[in-house]
């Protein structure tokens, strides 16, 4: 069965109309993931030298036994936002004399073929090798790496179950990055470290096989559960069911800006419903974490020394939404497009309503980025800066830079390793949305001071903000010249 299943997905990507299209973007792609693969490898090689050295850790053993729960759960946290469903269409075979659990157990198998199960295999055989194993033995140092192997198996298969459980729910995705979070946010703060209780566990594998079974069996439990959601969905009558990801949030929000407005209703509602659009704005909320690893405790002058950094970490935590989203700022309404193009002004209430939608996410992010005043008041000051910036300048930035060669896309994919939409202009579109804010603060701050420099980029933000109409109505102006181009490519879409 298995065998037959391959060539048909096989076939199916070789026969598809974006076949040529997607093969260039996977090669670009894989290449990339390459070069992080062997960073990783080297990374992992010297993981031991780096924690002696590095962070003079005298026990390298014990050290990993309390970093691996937060390991487990910095994967389980990365699984979920970019791990995809297995991309099998179900609905195909359901009708074929084929057993159901056949093609779950597929399914399953199939999705196990991802970079993260290669993950643990890579961070830690190495250091297996050179400090764990010297300790603990070669078989007991396979035990302690076999236990991390399953459980990291056993996540996958869970990270699948809650994806199904939640189905996309914004309030069900908090609540579960918050209980996530929660051991880093007591760590960082010195509360309490729960790796501490949990090191007993792990070092137990080192010297016994108990863990390796509870791990094991914890696996096979999370792979039942699964199997069982999937089999239990595996109806043609249940395949098409649409679940809101707010009920009832996004109605008429913007109604009160006129046409603009009911076209950024309509996009808001496309965000929070299609796959890979929800799936950025989770990465937005997973990313306000940054801040936490890059800012750090101490008064306002020591915050002020660093400023140009920490206005580069307002501005990606204000803008990743924008930068994530933004860089298909066409492609997402690929099917429709024929339709704002023949309507009176649709192209360019089209801008003006995602304009809209994209400053109100960034303003969103702002507020929720607020609690990091606790580690210092100046953290207001960049983020302020950043949002300025963000909604002055940045989002007709990246409204230009991707009138540039847009790709037609399907937006019920997934959001990560999905190359649809993706040309050359999304590898370059960060360069000047980054680079434009310091052509103004660096030589303000060489002249002045930081205060000084902080405050011309803000200006720079604000003199956008007040000019907003004639920059939207450049863009206009260049989307129509460009309309027929844009919507021929468009049409060529899967």
């Amino acid at each position: 069965m298995a065998p037959e299943f391959t060539r048909l997905f096989l076939l199916e990507k070789v026969r598809s109309l974006s076949f040529g299209r997607d093969l260039v973007s996977g090669i670009l792609v894989s290449v990339f993931v390459v070069f992080i693969f062997f960073y990783l490898i080297g990374f992992a090689v010297f993981l031991g030298l780096i924690l002696k050295n590095l962070f003079e850790v005298e026990d390298v053993p014990a050290f990993l036994n309390q970093a691996a729960i937060f390991y487990l759960l910095a994967e389980f946290l990365i699984r979920f936002v970019l791990q995809k469903k297995p991309l099998f269409d179900l609905s195909r075979f359901l009708h074929l004399p084929v057993e159901k659990s056949g093609i779950i157990n597929y399914l399953l198998a199939k999705s196990l073929f991802s970079p993260f199960s290669l993950l643990v295999i890579i961070l830690f055989v190495p250091v297996t090798i050179s400090d764990v194993s010297p300790v603990y033995g070669p078989i007991y140092s396979s035990l302690w790496l076999a236990t991390l192997f399953f459980l990291s198996i056993a996540s996958h298969y869970l990270v699948l179950w809650l994806k199904e459980v939640i189905n996309g729910r914004f309030i069900g995705t908090l609540i579960l990055f918050a209980i996530i979070t929660i051991p880093f946010v007591l760590l960082y703060f010195n509360v309490v470290n729960i790796g501490d209780y949990t090191a007993q566990f792990f070092g137990l594998s080192a010297s016994a096989p108990v863990p390796l079974v509870v791990s094991m069996l914890f696996c096979a439990f999370s792979f039942k559960l699964i199997h069982r959601r999937y089999l239990g969905s595996a109806y043609l009558d249940r395949m098409d069911k649409n679940v809101a990801f707010v009920s009832g949030f996004g109605k008429n929000l913007f109604s009160r800006f006129g046409a603009a407005g009911t076209y950024a209703d309509i996009e808001l509602k496309l965000i929070l419903r299609h796959k890979k659009s929800r799936g950025f704005l989770v990465l937005a909320l997973l990313f306000l974490l940054y801040g936490l690893f890059m800012y750090r405790m101490g008064a306002g002058d020591s915050l002020m020394e660093s400023s140009g950094i920490y206005l580069f970490v307002g501005i990606f935590i204000v803008s990743i939404f924008l930068i994530n989203y933004g860089q298909f700022f066409l492609s997402w309404n690929a099917p429709s497009f024929d339709f704002y193009m023949v309507k009176n002004h649709g192209i360019e209430e089209l801008i003006r309503g995602k304009i809209l939608v994209l400053s109100t996410v960034s303003i969103f992010l702002y507020l929720l980025a607020m609690p990091y005043v606790y580690l210092g008041w100046q953290i207001l000051i960049f983020h302020t800066v950043a949002l300025l910036y963000n909604i002055g300048i940045g989002t007709h930035v990246i409204t230009g830079l991707a009138m540039w060669e847009p790709k037609p896309m399907d937006i019920n994919k997934q959001a990560m390793f999905n190359y649809e939409g993706i040309g050359f202009a999304q590898f370059l579109m960060g360069i000047p949305f980054f680079v434009l804010p310091y052509v103004i603060y660096v030589p303000i701050n060489y002249l002045f001071d930081p205060y000084a420099a902080l405050a011309a980029v803000g200006i720079f933000g604000i003199t956008g903000i007040i000019y907003q109409d004639k920059i939207i109505s450049y863009n206009v102006r260049r989307l129509k010249g460009k309309r027929h181009k844009v919507s021929s490519t468009f049409r060529q879409s899967t």
